[in-house]
Parts: structure tokens; sequence; C-alpha cells
């Protein structure tokens, strides 16, 4: 055309690439729409949903990936293994500190510590069988227990928590006579990847919800076995191929934090 036109061939380069220049910047939100569409295209083929196309290049420049512990790499599905529950109070055994941490459990919830306490009953009815709920206080990151207030069959009120062992401890009245011992069993716990919840009990003899109640006794320590998911190892390793460094986030103790990561073979 430029010969026809007798026009040299540098003036239709020149008009070229003023067209490129001016293009580029134009088509370039296009193609890069384009090309994260074929991404969460090819990502939801792999069963990974992409909420934002923007989210696959933010991935792409990721070099540090941070896990929460609980319910990410492992199930969130805990169990309580009975022949290993420490008992510290005379005069009970396993099976009524499992009752006692049972009733400072929500029944109609779906709490995994809740859960996996009332399963090791024989029947989740027996959480309040024989007694009268007064009062319920759940649980809350201030405190880290929750609690009961109820009456019994012969109408004797009594108060029951269940908890962070280091906060049952600090309401017990024989602290500093158990506290040494109940470290090391929390210890003993977490060294074994094991989380420890405390109970503790107290009579009520103002018949009050309200009412500060006798001194704590301090019941025992129940371990609380979370397992790894089956393909969090695989997916660690995998990260670790591509570049990234995997974190743990966790409020647990440091000892199951490292059993975990021992588990999970990092």
């Amino acid at each position: 055309m430029f010969a026809v036109q007798h026009r040299s061939y540098r003036e239709g380069i020149n008009n070229v690439l003023v067209l490129l220049i001016g293009g580029i910047p134009i088509a370039m939100p296009t193609v890069l729409s384009v090309t994260l569409a074929i991404g969460s295209h090819r990502l939801s083929q792999q069963g990974a949903i992409t909420k934002r196309m923007t989210a696959i290049e933010e991935m792409a420049g990721m070099d540090v990936l941070c896990c929460d512990k609980t319910g990410t790499l492992t199930l969130n599905h805990l169990t309580v293994d009975k022949n290993l529950v420490e008992v510290f109070s005379g005069g009970m055994d396993r099976d009524m500190i499992i009752l006692l941490a049972a009733r400072a459990s929500r029944v109609d919830n779906q709490d995994a510590i809740d859960m996996a306490i009332i399963n090791m009953l024989s029947d989740p009815k027996e959480a309040r069988a024989n007694i009268t709920e007064v009062h319920f206080l759940p649980f809350n990151p201030v405190d880290k227990r929750t609690a009961i207030t109820y009456i019994d069959s012969g109408g004797n009120w009594f108060r029951v928590s269940k908890g962070a062992p280091e906060q049952i401890l600090n309401l017990c009245f024989n602290k500093d006579d158990i506290a040494e011992k109940a470290q090391r069993v929390v210890d003993s716990f977490a060294e074994r990847g094991l989380r420890s919840l405390a109970v503790a009990y107290q009579e009520v003899p103002e018949r009050s919800r309200h009412g500060d109640g006798g001194p704590w006794v301090f019941c025992g320590v129940l371990p609380l076995f979370d397992p790894p998911r089956h393909d969090s190892a695989d997916t660690i390793r995998r990260a670790l191929d591509l570049g990234v460094c995997v974190k743990m986030i966790t409020g647990d103790h440091l000892a199951i934090a490292k059993e975990t990561g021992r588990r999970l073979g990092t």
C-alpha cells in the first residue's frame, strides 16, 4: 500500500509503532482479565474456588504461607483417651471426672471439645441426668473456661467448671500444692501432642447462681487429641517444593505445636 501511495516504508513503520504503543496499555486490562479467568478455571478443575481473580496474581507472589493449626492442619475432631485421664481429687475416678466435664459442656451445640467429652458417655443424656441446670457460663477467650451451676437429686447445689488448666488452677484453694504436679501432667501430654483440659467443682451453700460458693476442688486433667488431616503433610511438602515457607499459627502449648509439626514431617 505504501508503494502504491509513493510513501516511504519508514513512515509506515513509525505509524505501526505508534499504534502498538498506544494499543498495549488499552489491551492490557483485557489480556490480564482473560489470563486470570483461565487461571481461575484451571483452579476450579482442581477443586479450588476463586472469589477474587486478583487473588491468583497475589498468590503467585506469595513466599510465606501461615496456616492455622486446629481445623486446617488438623481435623478439629477431638478425642479423649480415658486411660490417660489424671485424677487429682480423692474419692473420684476417671468416669466421674468425665461426667463432671460433660456437665460443664453444652449438649446441644457443635463445639468440638464439648462433643468430644459428651461422646465419652455411654449416653449423651447422662450429662444432664438427675440434675437441674440453674445457670451455664459459656466459654469466652478471657476466662477460657465454661461453668455450670446445678442442683442434684438430693437438692444440693454445685458448680462445675472445665477449661484451660492454668485458669482452673487459679480457682482452686490448694493451687500451690498441686500446681507443680498439674504442670508436669500438662507438659507430658503436650510432648505427645495432646491438649489438656482441667476440671474442678465447688459446693454452693448459698443456693444461688450468684453465690460465691465454697472452695474449688481440682478434680483432674483430661487429654484431648486432634489428629492431623490426611493431606496436610503432602500439601506442606508441595508448598516447600515451590519455595513457599510454611508457618503454623496456634494458641496451643509450644510442645503440642512441635509434636504436630513432627507428625506432619516438618
